[in-house]
């Protein structure tokens, strides 16, 4: 099917289930062609979307915790330009800071901060003059919330948070 140039179009980092594909499932109703992505190679709901979406949803996939993927990606993408960048992917943790391995507190935080902003400086350049980049973020990633509850997720987030305030490194 001919891509209609007219129409706006998404990338979006993690859309194969949950808010992910609810968001991609939602810019498609609207008219958009939709570029989502998987992390592994198992059929997902958002391959059975595409494939009932004639042409306007493409799968892609990634593992935003490995930039040699984010590289292949951005190369296989490298002429395509994008009204929005949306870096959705992301993972939960419950333990409490006491309980957290070292391992599991380091596989958080690279998975909801440090992958994302990678993915935005790889994918930055596609987005048209005037598009949008945004994030998945949560309340809880909120500095001024104290309750204590889900600690690692929310030191993700804050992270995150932060890291998408700070001017570019390059200009």
């Amino acid at each position: 099917m001919e891509i209609d140039v007219r129409s706006p179009t998404a990338l979006i980092i993690g859309a194969s289930r949950g808010l992910g594909l609810a968001i991609a499932e939602e810019y498609l109703r609207r008219g958009w062609h939709v570029t989502g992505t998987v992390r592994g190679t198992a059929r997902t709901a958002l391959h059975r979307v595409a494939d009932r979406s004639k042409g306007r949803l493409a799968v892609e996939k990634v593992d935003i915790v490995k930039p040699a993927q984010i590289a292949v990606l951005r190369r296989r993408l490298a002429e395509k330009r994008f009204d929005l960048l949306f870096v959705n992917a992301g993972i939960m943790n419950d333990d409490t800071i006491a309980e957290v391995s070292t391992a599991d507190f380091a596989r958080v935080m690279v998975t909801n901060a440090l992958g994302p902003m990678r993915v935005v400086e790889a994918f930055e350049d596609l987005v048209k003059r005037g598009g949008t980049i945004g994030v998945m973020s949560s309340g809880l990633g909120s500095i001024s919330r104290s309750d204590g509850y889900l600690p690692v997720y929310s030191a993700s987030k804050a992270a995150l948070n932060m890291l998408m305030n700070m001017p570019p490194a390059r200009p």
